[in-house]
């Protein structure tokens, strides 16, 4: 496995100031399981009402969305980094388990209100009380799952 691209004392600050831009200049929240929705809403019947809105806003969460998938392929493909045990992800056999599965993980996100990510980054920089307890049970669940789960189960 190589090193990443950008080390985390870059690549996290450029986060943190990227949601300090987007908040700023356009008032609205970065994040991906939002854009499961607006994609959705272009396939789901008219009568669902949580899939019956006025997407035109929110269709930039679908490029964003694009623009990341792209990178991923670019970073894999063009220069090779790569996450160990992960090439299969690329592999165009596995593409309706790929479908299967970002159609779960996007409802049980959306479900929830939101990604872990979109609650630890974004809620947390809005000052969410819910992304805040949400965070922390991230990493209640994490830890119990590290020092307890993994230590006596495997």
């Amino acid at each position: 496995m190589k090193d990443p691209v950008l080390p985390w004392f870059i690549a996290g600050p450029l986060i943190g100031f990227t949601v300090f831009l987007l908040l700023w200049l356009t008032g609205r929240s970065l994040g991906i399981s939002s854009s499961y929705r607006v994609i959705v809403s272009y396939l789901a019947p008219k009568k669902i009402n949580y899939f019956n809105y006025e997407r035109k806003g929110d269709l930039w969460q679908v490029w964003f969305a694009l623009g990341l998938l792209l990178a991923a392929l670019f970073q894999f493909q063009v220069l090779g980094f790569e996450v160990e045990g992960a090439a299969f992800v690329y592999d165009i056999n596995y593409i309706p388990q790929f479908f299967l599965g970002s159609f779960l993980i996007g409802f049980g996100s959306r479900y929830a209100g939101g990604c872990t990510a979109g609650h630890c980054i974004m809620g947390n920089a809005q000052f969410s009380l819910a992304s805040m307890l949400s965070t922390i049970g991230f990493f209640v669940g994490g830890l119990i799952a590290t020092y307890f789960i993994n230590t006596y189960l495997f």
